[in-house]
């Protein structure tokens, strides 16, 4: 579990935001900088919120409270940067479409706007049509994209074709891609940054312009991604439904309410996986699931039976059911027996 200062911490757990604030002024009074603050206080502590949310210790309002005082933080210190030079580039910092979860693009364009760049940040789920816009007014010298969500890449291929079709460079990066550029590649970005230290390094090496991209031809998988998208609410109620007839009491009414977003990430993360071609996503999404369900109470046959019924409606849809069918046979293989040696 990740390691978080007391007295930080405790501020989050008791909603206070003063407290938290002065535990913040007491390391800017150390002559910590804005980056170190953030790197050593905030980043730990969101990566235990999620923590905390996974093993169904902390409820969605926790986090959720919790996550506003780090990003009230992240904003407040950013505010102590000095102007950007005029002569220095200009950087579009925004989620994904679809993505709320903000803070790490928040933590981005404040560490872009610390290290001299002219940032405009459009936050989570930013309007398509409005970040195209903004874009063609700013003509900047990137665009990053921060995605969480696994879930949330599906749709961005068009996007990121259609910025790519300027001459823009497009720089992704966050947990929901993977840890490595093969997803960003599939989705057709430019370039893939791990932190904060490589996307500076990639916006200082990058060319001003790469070579503008027509926007590709659909592909088959595409064509099922898409589907998929489109008829995203109609498969998430049914299966929910379905699921909570046949389960019962398997099923806790304490969290019928959450299992719809629960089954709805998973039908987007398979999206995500028939568009980029990777697997892993939904063998990753279900081994989540699985910890959801159990850390709330759930029967382990919850997940099975899901697999099961969503693979139902996916008739016609063969690589969507082949992604299905190697997650459930990637779950049912003996682990591996580590030696003490």
């Amino acid at each position: 579990m990740n390691q978080v200062r007391t007295d930080y911490w405790t501020a989050l757990q008791s909603g206070d935001r003063l407290a938290a604030l002065d535990v913040v002024k007491a390391e800017q009074a150390r002559g910590r900088t804005a980056t170190e603050v953030i790197d050593d206080l905030v980043v730990p502590a969101q990566a235990r919120i999620g923590e905390l949310w996974l093993a169904g210790v902390w409820d969605v309002e926790q986090e959720a409270r919790a996550t506003e005082i780090n990003e009230g933080l992240v904003h407040w210190l950013g505010s102590f940067a000095p102007p950007p030079h005029p002569d220095r580039p200009t950087v579009v910092v925004a989620c994904v479409e679809h993505e709320r979860h903000s803070l790490p693009a928040l933590v981005v364009a404040e560490g872009l706007t610390w290290a001299g760049f002219r940032v405009v940040y459009l936050g989570g789920d930013p309007d398509p049509d409005r970040m195209m816009r903004e874009v063609l007014g700013t003509r900047p010298r990137a665009v990053l994209f921060s995605a969480s969500l696994t879930s949330s890449l599906a749709g961005q291929k068009r996007v990121f074709g259609e910025l790519r079709a300027t001459g823009i460079p497009v720089v992704v990066g966050g947990s929901a891609f993977g840890g490595d550029p093969a997803r960003a590649e599939a989705l057709g970005a430019t370039a893939y940054a791990a932190d904060l230290d490589a996307a500076i390094e990639l916006l200082e090496t990058l060319p001003r312009r790469v070579t503008p991209v027509q926007v590709p031809e659909r592909t088959p998988a595409d064509v099922e991604a898409e589907w998929i998208l489109e008829q995203r609410h109609v498969l998430t109620e049914g299966v929910v439904a379905r699921l909570v007839d046949r389960l019962g009491t398997g099923v806790p009414p304490s969290w019928w309410p959450d299992l719809v977003g629960h089954v709805d990430h998973v039908v987007g993360c398979l999206a995500a996986a028939v568009v980029t071609g990777d697997e892993t996503i939904v063998v990753e999404v279900r081994d989540w699931l699985a910890h959801v369900v159990e850390a709330r109470g759930g029967e382990a046959g919850v997940v099975t039976e899901l697999w099961s019924l969503l693979a139902v409606p996916l008739r016609g849809h063969p690589l969507a059911r082949i992604h299905l069918a190697a997650a459930a046979t990637a779950a049912a293989a003996p682990q591996p027996v580590l030696s003490d040696g």
